[in-house]
C-alpha cells in the first residue's frame, strides 16, 4: 500500500542552512527526526521537488506546497515580511529551497503551537505529534484539533484525507527511536 511507499520515500536535498534544524529543536525535535518529517511530506507533497506549483486550485508552491495563509504563518513565526502570493513572489518562493526549508520549518512551528493548546498534542509522544503535525500540514491546525478532538477525518481540495500524512509519518518512524 500507499503508506509503505511514502515510508520507502526518495529522500529530497537536505536544507543549505542550520535553521530549520533550530527551528525543529524548539519544538523538542532532533535533526533525524525533522529529516523523516520533511521528507516525508515532502515526498507525498511534491515528490520532493523545490521548483512545483501545484495544488488545489493551483494556489501552492514549492517542495511543501504552501499557499499563501501558511506563507504569512511562516513569515510572522520568523519576524520578516510576508513574501506575498502573486506570480513573481510565487516564482521567487520555488526558486529559493533555502526559503522554502525555512518558511516549512516555521509553518510547522506555528502549527505546533497552535496545537499545543489540546491536550491530546501536549501529552502525544514526539512520534505521534510528528503524525498529528503532518495532518495539520494538509487540513490545517484547526482541523487537526477537530480530528483530535471527534475522530472525524478531513479531506483537502482534492479528496485526500488528512490522515494520509498522519499514516505515511507512523510507517515512516516505525522502528526509528524517538522522543
Amino acid at each position: 500500500g500507499r503508506p509503505a511507499e511514502a515510508a520507502q520515500a526518495a529522500q529530497g536535498p537536505a536544507p543549505t542552512s542550520g535553521k530549520p534544524y533550530d527551528i525543529a529543536s524548539t519544538m523538542g525535535f532532533t535533526k533525524t527526526d525533522w529529516d523523516t518529517y520533511r521528507n516525508v511530506v515532502g515526498s507525498i507533497e511534491s515528490d520532493n521537488k523545490y521548483k512545483i506549483q501545484g495544488g488545489s486550485g493551483n494556489h501552492y508552491d514549492g517542495r511543501w506546497q504552501m499557499g499563501a495563509a501558511a506563507k504569512t504563518d511562516a513569515a510572522r513565526y520568523l519576524g520578516v515580511n510576508d513574501p506575498g502570493h502573486g506570480s513573481a513572489a510565487r516564482q521567487k518562493f520555488i526558486n529559493d529551497p533555502d526559503m522554502q526549508e525555512k518558511f516549512f520549518a516555521a509553518f510547522t512551528a506555528k502549527n505546533h503551537e497552535y496545537l499545543s493548546a489540546h491536550p491530546k498534542y501536549r501529552n502525544a509522544s514526539t512520534k505521534r505529534k510528528f503524525e498529528i503535525l503532518g495532518y495539520a500540514h494538509n487540513q490545517g491546525a484547526g482541523a487537526a484539533q477537530e480530528w483530535l478532538s471527534t475522530g472525524v477525518v478531513g479531506r483537502d481540495g482534492f479528496g485526500t484525507k488528512g490522515t494520509k500524512y498522519s499514516i505515511a509519518l507512523r510507517a515512516a518512524y516505525q522502528g526509528k527511536q524517538t522522543g
